[in-house]
C-alpha cells in the first residue's frame, strides 16, 4: 500500500486515464461503487454536498446510487462560480434527469439552507474537494465547513476531508471532521501527520481500478506493508536447527529502579528467538535479574574480560535501556564501538549519549538500528518535538541518510526508513503506551538482527509483530504493558509463517 503526495496521486490518475486508457469517469463509477457499497446502510437519508470538480462528480455519483437503493437523498452544490468538470457535468445530467432533490448554495447568505437541509437529513457525505486544495480557504468555504462540522452529523469524506491539505494533513483554514473517510487507491501523505487524525476519523484506502504497475511506476517511496508481506521476509527454521544457528544477541541495560527495562528487553528476545542471549546489567542488580531470567545468561560490567568476548562474538548487540545518565556507559558505549563489528539496536539513554557525544555517532555509522520516540529523536537532530512530530518523515529520512543507518522514530504510524525507502508501521494501539513497551521492541528487534535479519528486515518486522501484539491482546481490555506484548510475540511470528 502506497503512501503519495498531491503530485504522485495526480500522475497516478493521469497514467491510469491516458496511458493504460481507463477513462476518468469509469474510475469515477468504480469509486461512486465502492463507497456506495459501504454507507448503503449506514441510514435512510442523506445530505451529499458537491463541490464543481471532480470530487463533486464522486459525490454526485454515490448519491445517484443512493437514491436507486431508494435511500431519500437531497444534494447541495456548492457553487460560487459554474466551474464545472467535465465528469461533474456528466453526473449532474443524470441526477438532474432522474428528478432529484437538488440546492445550490453560492455565497454565504445561502449558507442557512444548507444548514436545513442538512438538519432535514441522517448522514453527511462530504466531496466539495479532493487532493487539489493547497490554498486557505476564503471566509465562504470556512462557513461553509463550519456548518456541516457544527451539526454534529456523521460525516462520510470522499477521498479526502474537504479543506484538509493532502501533502501535510493541516487544515487549510478549516477542514471537515469526517467520522470516515474513504481514499481512492493511496494513503496520501499528510495522512501519516498527526494533525490529521482529528479530521480523518476512520480511514479506509479502496480501490477504483487502477492497475499496481501504473502506482508502482510512481512509487515516491513510502510503503505501508501488508500483513503477507512479512510472510516473505521472516525467516523459517530448518528442522535441523540448533541454539547456535538462531544468533548471539548481547543486551546492555539495567540500573537500580529501572531493572524492568533489563527484564523486558531481554525477555523479548528470548521470546522472539534468539539462540543465546546474554545481558549485561550493573554489578548491584545482575543477582536480582539472573533469578528472573532463567533462560538467559548474565554477566555484569565489571567483568572486562567476559564482557569483552561476548561483544566481539555477538551477532548483535542492544544498548541503552534502563541505563542510568553517566560518563561510564557513554565510554561503555565508545567501547563498543571500537572492539564490535556487528549492528547494533540503540535505545533510550543509549539514545541520548549519540545526541551528547557525535564522535560516538561517528563510530557507529552504517552499523545502527536507532528507536527514538520523538523527544529522543529531537535531542538528535537539534529540534522541538513540534517540528519533529509535524515532519516526522523527513526528519527520520534525512538522519538514516546522513549516518546510514535504521531510524525506528516510534509512535502512532511509526516511522520506519533507511534514509532511501520509508515504510510506515501501521499496527499497535494507544492501549501499549505505559513504561516498558519500547524496551519489548528493542529486545524484539536485537533478536532478529540475530537471527540474520537485515537491519532493515529487523526494524519492519520487530515494529509490526510488536503493534500485532498489543492489538490482539487490548481487545477486551482498556490497557495493557509489556509483559503482555511479550507473551504473544512467538505465536504471532508463527501463525505470520505458517
Amino acid at each position: 500500500m502506497y503512501v503519495m503526495s498531491r503530485n504522485g496521486c495526480r500522475i497516478v490518475d493521469q497514467k491510469a486515464i491516458e496511458i493504460v486508457g481507463i477513462p476518468s469517469i469509469v474510475l469515477m463509477e468504480n469509486a461512486a461503487n465502492e463507497v456506495f457499497s459501504r454507507i448503503k446502510d449506514l441510514g435512510k437519508s442523506f445530505t451529499v454536498v458537491c463541490g464543481t470538480g471532480n470530487n463533486g462528480g464522486d459525490g454526485l455519483a454515490i448519491g445517484r446510487k443512493l437514491v436507486l437503493a431508494k435511500k431519500e437523498v437531497h444534494f447541495v452544490i456548492i457553487s460560487p462560480r459554474e466551474n464545472y468538470s467535465n465528469d461533474f457535468n456528466i453526473n449532474y445530467d443524470i441526477i438532474d434527469n432522474m428528478n432529484c432533490k437538488i440546492s445550490f448554495i453560492k455565497d454565504i447568505s445561502d449558507i442557512h439552507n444548507l444548514k436545513e437541509v442538512i438538519n432535514s437529513n441522517e448522514i453527511i457525505v462530504d466531496s466539495i474537494f479532493g487532493v487539489g486544495i493547497n490554498k486557505e480557504l476564503n471566509e465562504f468555504y470556512k462557513e461553509v465547513i463550519e456548518a456541516m462540522n457544527d451539526s454534529k452529523k456523521d460525516i462520510i469524506a470522499i477521498d479526502v476531508p474537504s479543506g484538509l491539505d493532502c501533502n501535510t494533513g493541516n487544515p487549510m483554514g478549516g477542514a471537515i471532521k469526517a467520522k470516515t473517510t474513504y481514499t481512492f487507491e493511496v494513503v496520501k501523505l499528510g495522512f501519516i501527520n498527526y494533525n490529521s487524525f482529528k479530521y480523518l476519523g476512520d480511514l479506509e484506502v479502496v480501490p477504483i481500478g487502477i492497475p499496481d504497475e501504473v502506482k508502482d511506476s510512481i512509487n515516491e517511496g513510502i510503503t505501508i506493508l501488508e500483513d503477507y508481506s512479512y510472510k516473505e521476509i521472516i525467516r523459517k527454521r530448518e528442522i535441523y536447527g540448533h541454539k547456535g544457528d538462531y544468533g548471539r544477541a548481547v543486551i546492555f541495560a539495567g540500573s537500580k529502579g529501572f531493572t524492568g527495562a533489563a527484564y523486558l528487553a531481554t525477555k523479548a528476545c528470548l521470546k522472539t528467538g534468539a539462540g543465546l542471549t546474554t545481558l549485561v546489567t550493573p554489578k548491584d542488580i545482575q543477582d536480582i535479574l539472573s533469578g528472573m531470567l532463567i533462560e538467559a545468561m548474565t554477566s555484569n560490567f565489571n567483568e572486562e574480560e567476559k564482557v569483552e568476548k561476548l561483544i566481539t562474538t555477538a551477532n548483535a548487540i542492544a544498548y541503552g535501556p534502563g541505563l542510568q545518565s553517566s560518563r561510564e556507559y557513554e565510554d561503555f558505549l565508545l567501547y563498543i564501538s571500537k572492539k564490535g563489528n556487528c549492528h547494533l539496536v540503540i535505545d533510550a539513554e543509549g539514545i541520548n549519549i549519540l545526541s551528547r557525544r557525535p564522535e560516538i555517532l561517528d563510530r557507529l555509522k552504517g552499523r545502527m538500528i536507532l528507536t527514538p520516540h520523538p523527544g529522543e529523536m529531537a535531542r538528535l537532530v537539534g529540534r522541538s518535538i513540534l517540528e519533529v512530530e509535524s515532519d516526522r518523515i523527513n526528519i527520520a529520512k534525512e538522519y538514516a541518510k546522513k549516518y546510514e543507518s535504521i531510524v525506528l522514530l516510534k509512535g502512532y504510524n511509526t516511522v520506519i526508513t533507511d534514509g532511501e525507502k520509508v515504510y510506515i508501521n501501521t499496527t499497535g494501539n494507544s492501549k501499549m503506551a505505559s513504561g516498558g513497551s519500547g524496551d519489548c521492541l528493542t529486545g524484539m528487534i536485537v533478536s532478529l538482527l540475530a537471527q540474520k535479519h537485515s537491519p532493515l528486515e529487523s526494524a519492519l518486522i520487530g515494529a509490526y509483530v510488536h503493534g500485532k501484539a498489543g492489538e490482539i491482546v487490548s481487545k477486551s481490555k482498556y490497557s495493557i504493558t509489556a509483559s503482555e506484548i511479550i507473551e504473544g510475540i512467538s505465536t504471532i511470528i508463527h501463525n505470520i509463517i505458517m
